[in-house]
């Protein structure tokens, strides 16, 4: 009788422990329902009053995003210069073009020869219209008996293919007779690899196709949620950073697995990326944002860099066959690192003393890249902009670049405006007399 008590006890609490485990399951779920018809009702009930609607930030479908909203009439823009810390106002116009022109002046105007311009943000600028290297070329093309107009529609963040379409959408309208591409060396040659935002190159049996944007940090412009409490999670989700997280590291392991790797390389990455940021500089991730990305993720990824020029020389090679006419110029924007201004920043100098690569390398692997460029203009009937050499050919006393976020300053985009000119005018010389329809 002893024994058979001291084995039931053991099971008799066993039981009432299971038993407490599931009035607590039974307790939770109960809750859990609760809230879930709660939230459902209330959001049913948001909807059907039109109360507390989601605030979506919807990209654009054929560029990814816009620099500025097509407003339809003047509009004026405004930026913060961080590095001089002034607030700067300029002049956009109804399609959100820098100029000071509205739509029909510029389409009047059948003297003056059309240039449309599209980059990045070193393209972009926060700066007044006339320090634009675009303004630039405008202002010396006229001074040298060539009128032109000079549409600048740069966007920070575009990649290359983002250019164009910039260009497909909203310049080509204009009747443009030349098309300048600013490429930022910098990392226009990573961007052109990502997905983000953005339509993109997918490779294909026959060659690339564009692709939709995969969309993280906008929404959908194709899908308008009515949803409050779906709205309210993401925005938690995008808050916490959770989201863009798995897209980010989702990409990075596609990108790894095309190369036979794994997820080691993938954290590797990130690791380094996290080392590159440098307090001591006005925006920490600007030696990320303006080299070292693309730095880090060849290294990291060695088959991307081939890809990348493929995917170039593709683009390249698209563009003069949709616009057999058009006057095509690459104008590739060397950065800070590649320039070699001197004496070198320390702390550019003391963040990659952090990571796996080097000064030295990072000038190489982006001066092969900017070659690159000044071949494939060669093999597609480019004409090219060689600012690399006007850059480090400068001997003045003012920087070429801000110590803040590494852009471009006015005496940068003299240079480049002032070369840009010279390049084109013998071109436009001779197209003086040429009717439009014949250079289109």
């Amino acid at each position: 009788m002893q024994t058979s008590h001291i084995i039931s006890e053991p099971r008799t609490r066993l039981d009432r422990s299971r038993s407490r485990g599931r009035r607590l399951l039974g307790t939770l779920l109960t809750y859990a329902a609760i809230i879930a018809v709660t939230l459902l009702v209330v959001d049913l009930a948001c909807m059907a009053t039109g109360i507390f609607p989601p605030s979506y930030t919807y990209g654009d479908a054929d560029m990814g995003w816009r620099p500025a909203p097509a407003t339809g009439h003047m509009d004026l823009g405004r930026c913060f210069e961080a590095s001089t810390r002034q607030s700067i106002d300029f002049d956009r116009n109804e399609d959100g073009i820098r100029t000071s022109q509205p739509r029909a002046q510029i389409l009047a105007d059948t003297a003056s020869v059309k240039i449309a311009v599209t980059g990045d943000s070193h393209t972009e600028l926060c700066a007044l219209n006339r320090e634009l290297h675009s303004s630039v070329l405008e202002a010396e093309l006229k001074a040298r008996g060539s009128p032109a107009i000079a549409l600048n529609y740069g966007a920070g963040k575009f990649s290359p293919l983002q250019d164009y379409l910039a260009y497909r959408k909203v310049l080509k309208p204009y009747g443009p007779r030349v098309f300048v591409m600013d490429l930022y060396t910098g990392n226009d040659f990573n961007d052109i690899l990502r997905v983000d935002d953005r339509p993109h190159f997918q490779p294909t049996d026959s060659g690339y196709r564009i692709a939709p944007a995969i969309w993280y940090t906008m929404d959908d412009p194709s899908v308008h949620y009515r949803s409050r409490v779906l709205y309210a999670a993401r925005a938690l989700g995008d808050k916490i950073g959770v989201r863009r997280l798995y897209l980010r590291v989702s990409q990075l392991r596609e990108a790894a697995a095309l190369q036979g790797g794994g997820m080691l390389p993938v954290m590797r990455y990130m690791s380094d990326i996290g080392k590159a940021r440098e307090k001591t500089v006005g925006y920490p991730d600007a030696f990320t944002a303006q080299m070292l990305n693309q730095q880090l993720f060849f290294h990291h990824f060695p088959g991307s860099k081939a890809e990348s020029v493929r995917r170039m020389r593709a683009l390249m090679a698209m563009i003069r066959a949709e616009n057999p006419g058009l006057i095509l110029v690459m104008s590739p924007l060397p950065s800070y690192e590649l320039t070699g201004e001197q004496p070198v920043d320390s702390a550019l100098l003391r963040t990659l003393r952090r990571l796996p690569v080097s000064y030295e390398s990072g000038v190489a692997e982006e001066k092969e890249l900017y070659d690159g460029l000044r071949q494939l203009s060669g093999e597609n009937g480019w004409l090219f902009v060689d600012n690399l050499a006007a850059l480090r050919a400068y001997r003045g006393k003012e920087r070429l670049y801000n110590d803040y976020d590494y852009h471009l300053l006015p005496p940068a985009s003299a240079i480049i405006g002032k070369l840009q000119a010279a390049v084109l005018l013998d071109t436009l010389r001779h197209l003086k007399h040429a009717p439009l329809a014949s250079v289109r």
